[in-house]
């Protein structure tokens, strides 16, 4: 059953959770994407099975939760993520961030590093509006942008983007793979080859990045997109998730 929680910021977010004895899991999703998505729900019957609590949710601007994605942005939705991660889980937790929810789930690492027990990385996307948007502008384009305040995108495979000026200015203050990032539990990432929205050498930058874990894998798919849905990479993130619980 959906539930609804107002957070401190002002925000509605609607959340699923089912409660199990062992570890703790919650699934932090992309960007325009909700909780109802082919990864949340195959986590969670696993979860379910297994005995596991479970946590999955809408940031503000998404699916159920109040708010507009236009008027939206990360620290929106870091702060929706951390406050119910204290408010409503117990212990520490296994993160599961799929393209933007890999950037949340990395400032989580940086910020509340005692409430997180590991990380698994699906195409991870930190710091996206500015390595893969505002950095490959040329100086007509960002003016455009910030005259009209939003900027559309569309990617080899075309499927199409609109993102905010607000969510790319914002993107500046929250940059994670500026400074070293220290995290001393698991940390596995799983990254298509073929993923034209989100390229695989970003998560190699992470895997540099991150200082103190001794248990830190990169696995790559040669014909793998973004999504990661398809049933042969459910079952490989079901896997990760097996090994590292």
């Amino acid at each position: 059953m959906t539930n609804f929680i107002k957070t401190p910021h002002g925000s509605t977010i609607a959340y699923n959770q089912i409660k199990g004895k062992k570890t703790g899991i919650v699934f932090l999703s992309g960007f325009g994407s909700d909780m109802q998505g082919k990864k949340a729900l195959f986590i969670e019957k696993w979860a379910k099975d297994n005995d596991h609590s479970f946590l999955r949710f809408d940031y503000s601007g998404h699916g159920l939760s109040s708010g507009e994605l236009m008027y939206t942005c990360f620290s929106d939705w870091y702060n929706d993520t951390q406050f119910l991660i204290k408010k409503v889980t117990q212990g520490k937790q296994l993160l599961v961030g799929s393209s933007m929810g890999g950037w949340i789930m990395l400032m989580l690492a940086k910020r509340i590093p005692n409430k997180i027990h590991s990380m698994i990385g699906l195409a991870p996307a930190p710091d996206f509006p500015k390595i893969l948007i505002w950095d490959k502008m040329d100086k007509v384009q960002r003016v455009k942008l910030v005259k009209e305040q939003k900027i559309n995108i569309t990617n080899k495979e075309g499927s199409n983007n609109e993102f905010s000026y607000k969510l790319i200015k914002g993107s500046f203050k929250n940059l994670v793979l500026k400074k070293p990032i220290k995290f001393k539990g698991p940390v596995y990432l799983f990254h298509g080859m073929k993923d034209y929205d989100v390229p695989y050498t970003i998560s190699i930058d992470i895997i540099n990045n991150i200082i103190g874990s001794k248990n830190i894998r990169l696995l790559l798919e040669k014909e793998g997109g973004h999504r990661l849905s398809e049933i042969n990479q459910l079952t490989t993130i079901k896997n990760i998730i097996s090994e590292i619980l």
